[in-house]
């Protein structure tokens, strides 16, 4: 059975993640898509980022929790491993990234 969205056909599907790859020929060229659900992920950092306490008292502190194929494509798994602080924290405090936060505030 072959499924179809529009003129893409699903390749592969992760159970586990809900990960789903999906393949377009065009008559010269395969394109590739991999689409990654988010919506739980954007709705349990809202309900960390709401019972979250205020302030940045203590040793450590949850702050954000990102999906992987955006860590990666994003440099902020690199940025991690070259313990580049600053570049974390531009990435963190972009607006862009608000959903994925799970504390308010400045990192």
């Amino acid at each position: 059975m072959t499924i179809r969205d529009g003129d893409w056909t699903l390749v592969d599907f992760d159970h586990w993640s809900g990960r789903s790859v999906w393949s377009y020929y065009d008559g010269q060229t395969t394109h590739m898509r991999v689409d990654y659900p988010v919506e739980g992920l954007i709705r349990q950092n809202e309900e960390e980022r709401n019972s979250a306490p205020s302030g940045w008292k203590g040793d450590w502190h949850k702050v954000a929790s990102v999906p992987l194929n955006m860590a990666y494509s994003s440099g902020l798994v690199e940025a991690q491993n070259q313990h580049d602080d600053k570049f974390i924290s531009k990435l963190l405090n972009d607006s862009d990234f608000s959903k994925f936060r799970t504390k308010e505030g400045t990192v």
